[in-house]
C-alpha cells in the first residue's frame, strides 16, 4: 500500500514525542525546525543535547493523558509493547501517530521520510518503510542539486510576486511560469546563472523584477531599554536616514539577552529568525551590517549564519565591524575625538574599556592603542574585560606617567551591564573603584559609542561600501 505524501505546516502546533533515544532526538530536531511546540516524555533524565532546546521535557512513564492536546504523536521508546500501546491510545483519541517499532508500517498512521532541505526546497524520499537506508541514500545522491534548486526557487518566487502585481491576466502569468520552468530555461539557469535567467524572464514578460531591499542591523544587544535606544537604536536610525529606500530591521546575537528581553515582553529576533522573517516578507536583497567594535566570535557566527541563507535571496552580504581594515583605526580615533570621548591633554589620562575575548579578534584593541600613539594621543589608554590589554596592563602604563586624573569611558556600542557594573559600579572590583584605590581622581563617561553621531557615521560608511557594488541609492 502506498502512502499519501503531504507537507505539514507545524508552526505553533503541539506535538508529543515519547522516548529520548537517538530516533526520538532526530524527530524532535525536525519538529523544532518546523516551529512545532514539542513535549517530550521519557522516564530517563533529560539528555544534555536538549539543555538549550525550546521544548518541554517531562520525566515520567507513559500515560494516555499525555496525548490529549497533541496534533501528532511519535512513539519512539525502546519498548515495542509500550510503542504499540501508545499507537492504540493515540488512534482511539483520533490523533495521528507514528512509531519506530519494526512493524511500523502496519501500525503507524504516517511514516517520516528521509529528508534533506535547502531553504524553501525540501527533498523527501520514502520506500514505505521497506528500505529506509535506500531512502537516505537516494536523498544523499540528490543533495548536490538542492543548492541550485534553492536559488532557482528564490528567483521564481521573485518573478511570480512581481508578475502578480503587474500582470492582471492569470492565463498570461501561468504561461510565463511554464516558460521559465521549461527544461531549456532551467538549463540556462544551470549553465549561465541567476543573472542570465532573470534577464531572460524580463525579456519574456517585458517587466524587470522589482527588488525589495532590507538592511539587517546585527548587534550583540543589551537588555537595558534606555541605553538600547540611545545607542543601538540611534545607529539603526542613522542607517535608515542614509538609505531611505531600504527597510531597516534588528537582530541580536546574544541568546541570553534575547531570552531576557522576551521574558520581559520585548520581542527581538536572532539572526536566523530575522532572515526567515525577511524571506517570508518577500525581501530579495539583504545587507547585514554588524554593530560590533571588533571582529570576534560573534562576527564569525554572523557570517556563518548568513552563509546558510545566501541562496534564499537574490543578494545577501555582510558588512564589517568598526575595526576591520587598517583605515578604520585612524577614522575611529578621529570620530572619538570629534565626539569628545578622547582629547589631547597633558595632565589628564583617558582609559577606554573594551570588551575583549579569548578570540584573536581582541588583538584589534592593542592595535588601536598603537594607532592612538601614532595619532599623538599619548594620554589615551585601552583595557579590556576579557582580552588584551587587561586593566592591569593599562594601570601599569598609567603609572609610568604623572597623571592624577583619569577619564573612564566605554569602548562599547551600548552602555549596558558591563558599563553600569564592571566599569562604573561602586563595588570594590569595578574599574572606577580600582582606579580610585590607586590614587586617581576618576571622571566616568557612561555613554556608549552608538550614541555619538560621528560613530554612527562610521557604521554608515561601512554599509555604504558594502552597498556600493549594488548601486543602491542613498541620501547622505
Amino acid at each position: 500500500m502506498t502512502g499519501y505524501p503531504i507537507s505539514l505546516h507545524l508552526q505553533g502546533k503541539k506535538c508529543v514525542v515519547l522516548g529520548a533515544g537517538k530516533t526520538a532526538q532526530r524527530r524532535v530536531q525536525g519538529l523544532l525546525q518546523a516551529g512545532a511546540v514539542v513535549t517530550v516524555i521519557a522516564p530517563e533524565p533529560k539528555p544534555d543535547c536538549w539543555n538549550k532546546a525550546d521544548l518541554t521535557y517531562v520525566q515520567a512513564y507513559y500515560q494516555q493523558a499525555f496525548l490529549e492536546e497533541a496534533l501528532l504523536v511519535f512513539a519512539a521508546t525502546n519498548d515495542a509493547a509500550c510503542n504499540a500501546q501508545i499507537v492504540q491510545d493515540a488512534q482511539a483519541l483520533g490523533k495521528l501517530v507514528s512509531t519506530v517499532t519494526a512493524d511500523a508500517a502496519n501500525l503507524s498512521d504516517f511514516s517520516v521520510p528521509a529528508t534533506r532541505c535547502s531553504g524553501a526546497v525540501t527533498l523527501s524520499v520514502t520506500t514505505d518503510g521497506k528500505a529506509p537506508a535506500l531512502s537516505a541514500a537516494i536523498c544523499d545522491a540528490l543533495v548536490p542539486a538542492l543548492a541550485d534548486c534553492e536559488m532557482l526557487c528564490t528567483c521564481i518566487c521573485t518573478l511570480r510576486n512581481t508578475w502578480k502585481k503587474t500582470i492582471p491576466e492569470q492565463r498570461r502569468r501561468a504561461q510565463l511560469l511554464r516558460q521559465i520552468t521549461a527544461s531549456d530555461t532551467l538549463a540556462l539557469f544551470r549553465e549561465q546563472g541567476q543573472t542570465a535567467y532573470l534577464q531572460y524572464a524580463a525579456k519574456l514578460s517585458g517587466i524587470v523584477p522589482q527588488e525589495k531591499t532590507a538592511i539587517l542591523a546585527v548587534s550583540f544587544g543589551t537588555a537595558y531599554a534606555e541605553t538600547r535606544e540611545q545607542t543601538i537604536g540611534a545607529v539603526e536610525r542613522a542607517i535608515g536616514k542614509a538609505f531611505p529606500e531600504a527597510d531597516v530591521y534588528r537582530a541580536f546575537t546574544s541568546s541570553r539577552i534575547v531570552r531576557r528581553m522576551r521574558q520581559n515582553g520585548t520581542q527581538v529576533d536572532t539572526v536566523n529568525e530575522a532572515l526567515e522573517r525577511l524571506k517570508q516578507l518577500g525581501y530579495t536583497q539583504i545587507f547585514c551590517q554588524p554593530t560590533y567594535v571588533a571582529a570576534g566570535k560573534e562576527y564569525e557566527q554572523l557570517c556563518a549564519d548568513a552563509a546558510k541563507w545566501k541562496r534564499s535571496f537574490l543578494h545577501l552580504s555582510v558588512g564589517v565591524p568598526l575595526l576591520m581594515h587598517t583605515a578604520d583605526y585612524p577614522h575611529l580615533i578621529q570620530a572619538m575625538a570629534e565626539s569628545g570621548i578622547i582629547a589631547h591633554e597633558a595632565h589628564r589620562a583617558y582609559l577606554l574599556m573594551g570588551h575583549g575575548t579569548a578570540h584573536a579578534g581582541t588583538l584589534a584593541y592593542p592595535v588601536f592603542e598603537d594607532w592612538l600613539r601614532h595619532c599623538g594621543y599619548d594620554n589615551v589608554f585601552v583595557g579590556t574585560l576579557g582580552g588584551v590589554p587587561t586593566l592591569e596592563m593599562a594601570l601599569a602604563q598609567l603609572k609610568k606617567h604623572a597623571y592624577t586624573e583619569v577619564v573612564l569611558s566605554p569602548m562599547l556600542l551600548a552602555a549596558g551591564k558591563h558599563v553600569q557594573r564592571d566599569m562604573a559600579g561602586e563595588h570594590p572590583a569595578s574599574w572606577k573603584s580600582i582606579l580610585e584605590q590607586n590614587g586617581y581622581s576618576v571622571t566616568v563617561q557612561t555613554q556608549g559609542l552608538g550614541a555619538y553621531p560621528a560613530i554612527q557615521e562610521r557604521y554608515v560608511a561601512h554599509l555604504r561600501e558594502l552597498m556600493a557594488s549594488q548601486n543602491f541609492p542613498e541620501t547622505k
